[in-house]
């Protein structure tokens, strides 16, 4: 059983206890806040995912009207539980001495705090930090100590992490990547050729996994049909309406000229004199009401008004209207994009360059990824190898979600850690190089 000597702990081990003591008792003293995702879980809407979903549901049973103030402690609990794995197996890694550590513990605590308020929100992100801090340790645990017994828990991490969170569902790619660059040389051993499967074979896990739960619950095999709902936003916000001529589907068609419609009635389509730093900024201020109240409601009210086969459940008669309305995004998702390409790509570029906050910090990073992978490709030591995990991780998350919606600081928190690591990794490496 674990337990924890009072008696022998260091000065540093009670500062940081007391450290979490104190973040704990504000979480639980600061009010729950209810968002508009907050009830979209609580009713199970065809377009959440499964994790969350039950988190708050067995909540709810065990523990009535206080449910609120159960899930603010546990999120607290669990993320801060995520926050000092991470802390204490990357202080190993890295070699990071007190001086360094508290600048990494208070990126790693300002989650927790206004305007993020990670514990506080009853949604995804207070499950979803703790649970990626530990997706991250983990795998850096298996591949730069050698803990290849430790694959078990990256992989029960892993599917409960995008559960709640399918931002990170290509991460484990990244892991595999790194993994099959460090052992390429060993691949054909049975060990290392197993372990790669394992990495890349979870993915596909995850997602019959969501496909079996919509299976059951909403009477589809289908992925929660989210994501290219909120993806065919930057795409329809750039179009034309003659765009609409590309499109095949005769539904899919008429879904897309009703959208169109609408958002030229809510002044929600850029304009020909927009820049490109202006036609971001509205796109950014105004992606809840072009997507959830627009494209969404449009797609929901086209295909309510669709017959449906007479042997369907009420479960799939309601969620068919979303998962359909994601099929139709999907179609003109792609159609949109390559027609209006130059202006996608330039729309994508500011919303990359927005969550980075600079173009330099973007381009930093980038050229890391560059270098490192150069460099862990043709020695696979292992200091090329942790900055081309860094800012894999880092590069992949800010790209995905610049594709999906829009770069605010609620998706992308996840980074800060990774970006604070990465620096402290390249001055390492060029401090060894000068020395050399």
């Amino acid at each position: 059983m674990f337990k924890i000597d009072f008696k022998n702990l260091s000065t540093s081990a009670y500062i940081l206890f007391l450290t979490y003591i104190s973040v704990f008792i504000f979480c639980i003293l600061t009010e729950p806040i209810y968002s508009p995702d907050t009830y979209s879980y609580l009713r199970a809407m065809p377009y959440r995912q499964m994790g969350y979903v039950f988190f708050l549901k067995v909540f709810t049973i065990m523990f009535g009207s206080f449910y609120d103030v159960a899930v603010v402690g546990f999120h607290t609990a669990f993320s801060l539980f995520g926050v000092h794995y991470f802390f204490t197996k990357v202080s190993r890694v890295f070699q990071l001495n007190r001086l360094l550590q508290l600048p990494l513990l208070v990126i790693l605590l300002f989650p927790f705090f206004p305007p993020l308020s990670i514990a506080n929100n009853l949604c995804s992100e207070g499950l979803g930090f703790g649970l990626y801090l530990m997706f991250i340790a983990i795998g850096m645990d298996i591949l730069f100590n050698n803990k290849h017994q430790n694959f078990k828990y990256y992989l029960v991490v892993y599917l409960a992490l995008v559960s709640v969170r399918s931002q990170f569902i290509f991460s484990t790619l990244i892991f595999a990547g790194t993994y099959f660059m460090m052992y390429r040389k060993e691949l054909l051993q049975k060990k290392h050729s197993l372990n790669i499967l394992a990495f890349v074979s979870i993915m596909f896990v995850a997602s019959i996994t969501e496909r079996t739960y919509h299976k059951v619950k909403d009477g589809f095999f289908k992925p929660t049909p989210l994501g290219y709902t909120s993806a065919a936003t930057a795409p329809i916000y750039l179009s034309n309406k003659s765009d609409y001529k590309l499109i095949k589907n005769e539904d899919y068609r008429k879904v897309f000229k009703i959208s169109y419609d609408s958002l030229i009635k809510k002044d929600l389509l850029t304009k020909p004199e927009y820049t490109t730093k202006e036609t971001y900024k509205f796109f950014h201020d105004n992606l809840p009401k072009i997507c959830n109240q627009t494209v969404r409601e449009v797609g929901k009210a086209y295909y309510s008004n669709k017959p449906t086969p007479k042997d369907w459940s009420e479960n799939q008669a309601n969620s068919y209207i979303f998962f359909e309305t994601e099929a139709a995004c999907k179609e003109y998702t792609k159609v949109l994009i390559l027609n209006n390409l130059n202006e996608w790509l330039k729309l994508y570029y500011a919303n990359i360059t927005y969550g980075f906050k600079s173009q330099l910090l973007l381009w930093f990073v980038a050229l890391i990824f560059f270098y490192s992978l150069i460099k862990t490709f043709l020695n696979s030591k292992k200091e090329y190898a942790i900055i081309f995990l860094l800012s894999s991780l880092i590069l992949s998350n800010a790209m995905f979600i610049a594709f999906a919606v829009h770069s605010i600081q609620r998706y992308l928190f996840y980074n800060y850690a990774l970006i604070f690591l990465l620096f402290l990794s390249t001055y390492n490496i060029l401090r060894r190089g000068q020395k050399s």
